[in-house]
């Protein structure tokens, strides 16, 4: 198995054969696998997991530097990449994540490959980027917060050129079904999350709040915060199932 790559966590490891036609550009592919949801609508959802490396963020707090401070992973076809996938063809949701997947040559033909074969698609995206040609079932956007700006100059430098939350206009318009789910650290983070949603029109009633943290004991303090906040603002409230149930580990 290549070095950044899990298709099977837990288990021996299947080498799938691409597809008949593979795209000719590969997607960087740091793993592949099955689990459940672990975050906002669709959570507690079984999904199959394609993350995919490279992001044009560096938020200090990244709870997966190995796809974006320091990018790992295969170069893979979509071919091969939905081969891979369809030793859980009966799962219905398939999340493609990162990262930031709206990076990737051909994302859209992945997420049309996927939904081809009946999976419902959701692509997490911090909503910098946003194609016309990408169209999955549902859109799970994140916009970072201004307590993601990395402390190391040149890390800031290529985080606030890029941390653009203008697109998020285009995904609003274009999506028939997303939620926005905003990474939040306590009651300090609300103005900015206000202002966000009146000048980009996120609809509240698609708006989650989710705790900062990667630990048992940060996720439960801040989400006691989170939740209190949620009651009285009206947000939904969504935490890490995935961390709860297994940790902050790879393949979950």
């Amino acid at each position: 198995m290549s070095r950044g790559l899990l298709l099977c966590p837990g288990a021996a490891c299947v080498n799938a054969s691409p597809l008949s036609n593979p795209t000719s550009i590969p997607v960087l592919i740091y793993e592949v696998f099955q689990t459940l949801q672990g975050e906002g609508k669709y959570a507690g959802h079984p999904c199959i997991f394609v993350r995919t490396s490279g992001c044009n963020l560096r938020c200090t707090w990244c709870d997966t530097p190995h796809t974006s401070w320091r990018p790992q992973g295969t170069q893979r076809s979509v071919g091969e990449i939905v081969a891979q996938t369809q030793q859980w063809q009966d799962v219905e949701h398939a999340v493609i994540s990162g990262g930031e997947p709206m990076l990737q040559p051909d994302l859209d033909e992945l997420v049309d490959a996927l939904r081809d074969r009946g999976h419902f698609v959701t692509i997490e995206s911090a909503g910098t980027l946003f194609s016309e040609s990408v169209r999955p079932d549902f859109f799970s956007l994140s916009p970072k917060l201004a307590h993601a700006r990395p402390d190391e100059e040149s890390a800031q430098r290529l985080h606030d050129r890029n941390n653009d939350y203008a697109p998020l206009h285009q995904f609003v318009a274009a999506s028939s079904d997303l939620q926005v789910k905003f990474v939040v650290q306590g009651e300090q983070d609300l103005l900015q999350i206000e202002q966000l949603i009146e000048q980009y029109q996120l609809p509240r009633e698609e708006i989650y709040l989710m705790p900062e943290g990667i630990d048992d004991e940060t996720l439960h303090e801040r989400g006691l915060i989170l939740a209190e906040i949620c009651r009285r603002e009206g947000f939904s409230f969504t935490g890490r199932m995935h961390i709860e149930l297994w940790g902050h580990r790879r393949g979950t």
